[in-house]
């Protein structure tokens, strides 16, 4: 039932940000940021289970633990970059925004590309 907290802190936001939005903008934009806040970390809580059942089923198919855990990264920076460009957006700083989306981009080829790599190699060994 994680969804009605989500929901619940989701509303609580909305309404306290909307309320001070008129006249303490600076205080809206708090709330709003404390209220994502709150919302990634109850959600962080359910990605533990994801991962927990993913660890088991490579240990199940014999799978190198490098792939699991640099795809965990990537899954893992891919959300909190999202989640930190669209605390830039909610600020209004789109151009910020933009330039972390590249960032994160960056990074994420980066740790991906040691599995192309093995891709790659495992293609050129099975064409003769």
């Amino acid at each position: 039932m994680e969804f009605t907290k989500l929901i619940a802190i989701a509303f609580i936001g909305t309404i306290l940000s909307v309320l001070f939005k008129k006249e303490k903008p600076e205080i809206s934009m708090a709330i709003a940021l404390i209220t994502g806040v709150a919302i990634f970390t109850v959600s962080i809580y359910k990605i533990n289970y994801v991962i927990n059942c993913i660890n088991d089923l490579t240990k199940k198919i014999n799978i190198s633990h490098m792939y699991f855990s640099t795809i965990m990264k990537i899954v893992g920076i891919s959300y909190l970059m999202e989640f930190a460009i669209q605390i830039c957006k909610d600020s209004g700083e789109g151009a910020i925004a933009t330039k972390l989306e590249f960032g994160g981009k960056v990074i994420i080829l980066t740790l991906s590309f040691p599995i192309l790599l093995s891709i790659l190699n495992t293609i050129v060994n099975i064409i003769p």
